[in-house]
């Protein structure tokens, strides 16, 4: 997507794009705002990563973030084996998580996923008018996406759908410890709030990932989440994908 970039210069961007495969062919790769030329992709050869993905990506921008979700798989497969549960703070229709679960075979583990979302869009009490703009979930039926919700997770014995306001929604169900924490909720106090909350409840070694953390759009949830993990003496990696990603330590 791009935001507030004027149509003339998207089309010379595809030029320029088309003129990058002309010369680098296949080693050149482009999606999701990432282009590289030279690169192993070896998410390419991850077999059950791109059956899983095949099974979930539905639309051409969820078809697009394969590298992404890459990324979202490594960790993940990395706290299985770390001690505490799985969390999601912004699940939508669930395509992110569909895919991680799917990938790392979750269900024949002994963790539990608790993934939350309004999914009703950004709540009035934690976003600002202009989140709100930015991300207009008004066009969907919330009744329609809680259902896909469900149904793609109904034959998992060990994964938790709670609705409602982050961090209110944390009082309904919740884990004691967290090995994995995906947080993708497209606004700032929402995100510092969920911070607040789950943040000493991931394990040493538990993994951290912002999906926003990157992108220029995003920016002030960017330094504000700069800010609480400097404060915790952490620093977060920006990764090329426009994730963050952390490690808890100590």
């Amino acid at each position: 997507m791009f935001y507030g970039v004027p149509t003339d210069k998207v089309d010379k961007f595809y030029e320029a794009l088309n003129l990058f495969y002309e010369v680098f062919g296949e080693s050149c790769y482009a999606n999701d705002m990432l282009l590289t030329i030279g690169r192993n992709c070896t998410w390419r050869h991850d077999t059950k990563l791109l059956e899983s993905f095949e099974k979930h990506a539905k639309t051409d921008q969820e078809k697009s973030l394969i590298w992404r979700i890459h990324t979202l798989v490594w960790a993940a497969k990395s706290a299985l084996h770390i001690e505490g549960d799985f969390v999601e703070c912004g699940v939508f229709k669930g395509f992110c998580s569909g895919v991680v679960l799917d990938a790392i075979d979750f269900k024949n583990s002994n963790k539990q996923a608790y993934l939350y979302d309004t999914f009703e869009g950004l709540p009035s009490e934690t976003s600002t008018e202009k989140e709100r703009e930015n991300w207009d979930y008004t066009q969907y039926d919330t009744d329609a996406v809680l259902k896909e919700v469900y149904e793609k997770f109904d034959d998992y014995n060990n994964v938790t759908i709670v609705q409602g306001v982050v961090p209110k929604s944390f009082d309904k169900a919740s884990p004691d410890k967290i090995a994995f924490l995906h947080i993708d909720m497209n606004s700032e106090q929402a995100e510092i709030l969920a911070l607040e909350n789950l943040f000493e409840r991931v394990s040493n070694g538990g993994y951290i990932i912002f999906d926003d953390y990157g992108w220029v759009a995003n920016i002030n949830q960017t330094t504000s989440e700069m800010e609480f993990m400097r404060n915790k003496n952490h620093n977060i990696l920006e990764l090329p994908t426009g994730q963050g990603l952390v490690i808890k330590q100590g």
